[in-house]
């Protein structure tokens, strides 16, 4: 009866393993190998905050399976960040195997790059196995100890054009046309306790190049005389230092004109009245003294009298946004929070330049309304 029992127990111990095996579809060899492929040189070297680095992966399946999956952890204790996920493939190389590079930011001194793991299928969908590259440990550095330190790391960095323009009674506002290669321009800031407000109007990416194109804004007191900051060289591995003089410019440009600008329309149109006016009242006495000709006369220079004294106002809604420059992505100046009456002192595609109480000038959307 005891061997019985004991020959039963067996039997039903293997049928239990069957079966789990079965469940759980795993190969019992190796179908898929994953391996970084990224120079050793580049990971053993020190790396800096907000410096982006690219890592390379080689990916070779076997006995004719597909590749399924492909994750990695996405959390924020790694100290990084993920700029390419949404797109990354993974191509087919000559010698048979896959490649794909995931580019990383570096946000912290403990930053590590997070584990790939991999999931492929035989042909017929019965087996499974799954590839795991390790964690990769970084040497970060953190610049942030320079006080002039603009947050940029880069291989090349340029100030293409600089324009300052009056902006108010107290204050200029800066336009800067930077570009950088293989960079972290987005981070781009100028430390000084005196700027009253900065940031990018646009900024672009060419993937191909490597390159990022962006224009920037800059708002300070008139008594600053230049710009001064450092970015990171990653070709000389230390600071390099970007003066920028600023030179007011009062020529009539699309963006902020001085504060009280010359309206060159009304001045044509002012002197082409007071020529005709001229003109009508010579006729009126020298050749005709017709009623005609005196009225109109006595009509332009009415319209004088209205070209020279009326100010063409508009008043604008509370919460709506008037902006630095004419354009839809512009920042926000500021924003009224009741009715406010302005003063029309241009206009640039569909916006009107405007003129606040407080001397003030900035754009707003001519369907403001």
């Amino acid at each position: 009866m005891l061997r019985f029992l004991i020959s039963f127990l067996l039997s039903i111990s293997f049928l239990v393993a069957e079966i789990n095996l079965d469940t759980l579809s795993f190969s019992p060899s190796k179908i898929i190998y994953i391996k970084n492929t990224t120079p050793k040189e580049l990971l053993d070297k020190t790396l800096y905050i907000g410096q982006k680095i690219t890592i390379t992966y080689s990916l070779l399946l076997f006995d004719g399976s597909e590749l399924v999956n492909v994750d990695f952890d996405t959390s924020p204790r790694s100290g990084v960040e993920l700029l390419n996920g949404d797109s990354i493939s993974w191509q087919l190389q000559d010698n048979g195997s896959y490649q794909a590079s995931y580019t990383y930011k570096i946000l912290s001194k403990k930053a590590t790059i997070p584990q790939i793991r991999a999931t492929a299928l035989t042909q017929n969908q019965k087996y499974k196995d799954i590839a795991i590259s390790p964690k990769i440990s970084l040497d970060v550095y953190n610049l942030k100890n320079n006080p002039k330190y603009s947050g940029v790391i880069s291989q090349t960095f340029k100030v293409i054009h600089a324009k300052t323009k009056i902006f108010d009674e107290e204050n200029v506002i800066t336009i800067l046309e930077l570009e950088a290669d293989n960079a972290n321009l987005e981070d781009f800031s100028i430390s000084n306790p005196q700027i009253i407000k900065q940031g990018f109007q646009t900024l672009s990416s060419s993937s191909e190049q490597n390159t990022q194109h962006g224009i920037y804004y800059l708002i300070f007191p008139k008594n600053i005389t230049s710009l001064n900051f450092d970015f990171f060289s990653l070709v000389t591995n230390q600071f390099q230092t970007i003066s920028i003089p600023i030179i007011i410019s009062y020529d009539n440009v699309a963006a902020q004109d001085n504060l009280k600008p010359k309206n060159i329309f009304l001045l044509y149109s002012t002197l082409f009245l007071i020529t005709s006016i001229l003109i009508s009242l010579a006729l009126y006495i020298l050749i005709w003294r017709h009623k005609l000709i005196l009225l109109v006369t006595i009509l332009l220079f009415l319209i004088l009298l209205w070209h020279i004294f009326y100010h063409h106002t508009i008043t604008i809604k509370a919460g709506e946004s008037i902006k630095i420059l004419p354009t839809h992505n512009s920042t926000t100046l500021f924003i009224p929070s009741q009715p406010l009456e302005v003063q029309i002192i241009g206009s640039h595609g569909d916006f009107y330049k405007i003129q606040t109480p407080d001397d003030k000038i900035g754009w707003i959307k001519k369907d403001h309304k």
